[in-house]
């Protein structure tokens, strides 16, 4: 696999701080909480509810996003590490890894081994120490029987690790557009297979509780990383024209965005569906389009955004485990209990995830960066490459 040289690594420039990735974020996070608002007592309501229903797809738009800002620090700090793809496993591990511990020691405290706040079709797999230990090593993912048993909703961190494992061969194979394009295919192809491949394999009966598997497993999530890393292959091409990007895009990611919104789609299709408006969304982000600036400037859904690693993995527990079960108005399948349960578990979860960004996320970066410089990159001057990018990127 070719391999930059030293030098252009070792003066590519920081990548830019872009407050509109943030406030995508918060509408990712956002769509996820009011979806689950809707989920745990469905209704048919207004027009606008089947927008609410939806909203899983904000996870896709997540995953997006991670591929795209991870695809930019990697060509800044790949030649400033001494060993960068240690640093890299390093630095992810510690922005996920202490708040989704916490959580995992105050889910399983919380609710005394009960899975109650694990879906319903997974429930027959309560708290035990082989799914703490899969949960704890990250390797959950790829266990059907663990995928989503302990948080509610944590099968997304277990599609990321998996990304993140991959993650230094993939960015070098498909740096560029053409290269990532035809990955786009591969993987949306793998996508449409998945659930074949796993119901015909010879002499396995998958279990209910394995549905999600077809759905949530990385191989049928991988498309969303690999478009991301797509966009980020054009985006930073060198001739990339300076021009303010044309506002026809937008109309046809409102178009797009629409027509998605408009039809009920089982779990698999809604994911492919979804792809090309939140891959225009994220493109015209970081292109800065004109158009919307109303939206990449909206300061509260840029603290929501982020906010938005913590306020995903508490606000299941809050509104299954509290508001659920201390709210009796909460609880109705109507426009009003749907109202009730938005208006306590989003703030109450705002509350927490503060805590958590503050208390949690932050520290944890912090140490994370001073055991990063300690261990691997050492007091020396970072060099440009080592043997551990040849290996990488060979």
């Amino acid at each position: 696999m070719h391999r930059p040289s030293g030098d252009i690594r070792r003066t590519s420039p920081a990548p830019p701080r872009l407050a509109g990735i943030d406030v995508l974020r918060g509408v990712a996070i956002l769509s996820v909480v009011f979806f689950h608002v809707l989920i745990v007592r469905p209704f048919a309501g207004p027009w606008w509810i089947r927008w609410v229903g939806q909203g899983a797809e904000g996870v896709g738009l997540f995953f997006l996003i991670s591929a795209w800002s991870l695809s930019a620090s990697w060509r800044y700090r790949a030649g400033r590490d001494r060993r960068p793809v240690r640093s890299f496993w390093a630095r992810r591990f510690w922005r996920i890894a202490p708040m989704y511990y916490l959580m995992l020691v105050v889910t399983g405290i919380f609710t005394r081994g009960k899975s109650n706040v694990a879906p319903a079709a997974m429930r027959a797999n309560p708290h035990t120490w082989p799914s703490f230990l899969a949960h704890v090593t990250f390797v959950f993912g790829w266990l059907p029987a663990f995928q989503n048993s302990w948080i509610g909703v944590e099968w997304s961190i277990g599609a990321e690790a998996t990304f993140y494992l991959l993650f230094p061969w993939l960015v070098g194979f498909l740096q560029s557009s053409a290269r990532a394009a035809w990955g786009l295919l591969a993987t949306i192809a793998l996508a449409w297979m998945w659930p074949y491949l796993l119901t015909h394999w010879p002499g396995v009966s998958w279990p209910r509780w394995a549905g999600g598997f077809f759905v949530w497993a990385f191989p049928a999530q991988a498309f969303w990383f690999v478009a991301g890393l797509w966009i980020a292959a054009l985006t930073s091409r060198a001739d990339l024209p300076k021009r303010p990007v044309w506002w026809g895009w937008g109309v046809l990611w409102i178009l797009t965005a629409g027509i998605a919104a408009s039809y009920r789609w089982n779990p698999m299709m809604g994911n492919l569906v979804w792809l090309l408006p939140n891959m225009l969304l994220l493109a015209l982000t970081v292109r800065n389009a004109s158009g919307l600036r109303i939206l990449t400037q909206n300061r509260v859904l840029r603290y929501v955004g982020q906010r938005s690693y913590s306020l995903y993995l508490v606000h299941w527990v809050v509104l299954q485990s509290v508001v659920m079960r201390y709210v009796p108005a909460a609880s109705p399948s109507t426009v009003t209990g749907f109202l009730v349960r938005a208006g306590i578990t989003l703030p109450l979860s705002l509350l927490l995830s503060e805590v958590g960004y503050r208390w949690v996320e932050q520290p944890g970066l912090a140490w994370g960066r001073r055991w990063i410089a300690r261990h691997l990159n050492g007091p020396e001057a970072p060099v440009s490459a080592g043997r551990e990018t040849r290996r990488a990127s060979t």
